[in-house]
């Protein structure tokens, strides 16, 4: 088994093979940490103005454009998609809201446009410690992530110089080759 592995005919294959993975693997660590960064300060910020401003409930929900964030493409992007807070904020229709289901396409996304920044936001008490969690400043900071990101690029560097070398020294030591 070890013999087929190590064989001739399949290192040159392993040797292109290892620097692709590792660069895949580094796209993802810095892919990761600025989604991260994304969420933690871009997206957070909408979520803790709520928690200090003591949106809790829909009597004391605030409408976006009452905020500072509503020319937030961001945020409203976020809002808009549904995904991103739906674990945590819910929202309040203003008093009077047109019904939607009967307008056309293009009424319906005017609308819904202008009720997205009318709409008032909150975040109910029982999910505040999860929003605390998802979306609080502390964990990962712009500093933390840039020394992940340099940490595995020196762990990936390393590797390319060494596990080949290591290869190379183990088919030495076993007499494979």
């Amino acid at each position: 088994m070890l013999k087929e592995i190590f064989n001739a005919d399949y290192s040159p294959e392993y040797t292109k093979s290892l620097p692709v993975i590792i660069i895949c693997l580094f796209i993802g660590v810095v892919a990761a940490a600025a989604v991260s960064l994304y969420h933690k300060h871009v997206l957070g910020s909408f979520i803790r103005f709520l928690r200090t401003s003591g949106a809790c409930d829909e009597a004391t929900a605030i409408p976006l454009d009452k905020t500072k964030f509503k020319n937030n493409v961001f945020v409203k992007a976020a809002i808009n998609n549904g995904r991103t807070y739906a674990c945590v904020l819910r929202s309040v229709l203003p008093e009077g809201a047109p019904d939607t289901e009967k307008m056309s396409r293009k009424e319906k996304r005017q609308t819904k446009k202008l009720l997205l920044t009318q709409s008032g936001y909150y975040i109910p008490e029982e999910l505040s410690f999860r929003a605390d969690n998802i979306f609080s400043k502390s964990g990962t900071s712009v500093v933390s992530a840039l020394v992940g990101i340099v940490l595995f690029m020196l762990v990936a560097v390393v590797s390319l110089i060494v596990v080949p070398d290591l290869v190379q020294l183990f088919k030495n030591w076993t007499g494979l080759q």
